[in-house]
């Protein structure tokens, strides 16, 4: 996409799953990308496999500390222009909420809820002041319904979603654009096997267990940036995909019996029952 040819992005969460994926695809598009991540040797690992015609730049960043991700945000700036904050960074913590424990609740508002603020403070201010850029954040179809077994991380992405479409308007005098990233089920390893155990669904990766159990297909990586990124060169306020994320948000809001009805069989099996 031409859009993307010769802009700079920041990407963070970016050594693995859809921020790896966003990553290389921008890269393709011949963009500069500043790949961040707590993970370093993941972040070696991506520098290795990059082979787009952009320019790769990684740095070691964890979103939770405020001062770090300004001062990496500032230094951007200070070298040219920041285009693009893809603010992708964040962790599921399953279960029922009455078994979840303080340091549940804390590390998932930390980093999926605070993270995607510093980043959406520092970025904006730089953006006001070119009068352009958009700031890209990741929440879930989580955020626009109910994730029952994920309330932590249900609460954290509705958050991402109100903070991203109440700027986007408050935004357009400035040139800021602003867009929410709402997927459904991509193959990451945002639920790993010890959070299946959790569930009580088995030893399986969560992505087996949902195509032997429901008819959803979960997309790869790959898919889920192409669809991140058409949707950001078309400014759209609200980025969900795939067809089945569509169907599980349309569904909720306009048949929430059929929904309900859906979810409940899941959730016994979820429980042990």
């Amino acid at each position: 996409m031409k859009v993307f040819n010769g802009k700079t992005a920041v990407v963070t969460g970016a050594a693995s799953g859809m921020g790896r994926a966003v990553t290389l695809k921008l890269l393709s598009f011949g963009a500069h990308v500043v790949a961040t991540d707590v993970n370093a040797e993941g972040l070696k690992a991506l520098a290795a496999g990059h082979t787009g015609t952009g320019k790769l730049t990684t740095q070691q960043l964890d979103v939770t500390n405020r001062t770090a991700f300004t001062a990496l945000i500032q230094d951007i700036a200070a070298k040219g222009s920041l285009d693009y904050l893809f603010n992708n960074a964040g962790i599921a913590i399953t279960g029922e909420l009455k078994d979840n424990v303080e340091s549940d609740w804390q590390r998932t508002i930390d980093i999926n809820q605070m993270g995607v603020l510093y980043g959406t403070l520092a970025a904006y201010e730089v953006m006001r002041a070119q009068g352009n850029g958009h700031i890209v954040n990741t929440a879930s179809i989580a955020g626009l319904m109910p994730a029952p077994m994920l309330a932590l991380y249900a609460m954290t992405k509705h958050a991402v979603v109100g903070l991203s479409l109440s700027l986007r308007e408050e935004a357009k005098v400035y040139g800021v654009r602003v867009s929410a990233v709402c997927p459904g089920i991509v193959e990451t390893n945002i639920v790993g096997v010890d959070q299946m155990q959790k569930l009580k669904l088995g030893n399986d990766s969560p992505f087996d267990f949902i195509r032997s159990k429901t008819p959803v297909r979960p997309i790869p990586p790959e898919q889920a940036a192409e669809a991140i990124l058409a949707g950001v060169a078309k400014n759209l306020p609200e980025i969900i995909f795939p067809l089945h994320g569509k169907l599980a948000v349309s569904t909720f809001h306009n048949a929430r019996r059929i929904w309900e009805l859906a979810v409940a069989p899941g959730l016994k099996v979820m429980r042990g029952q």
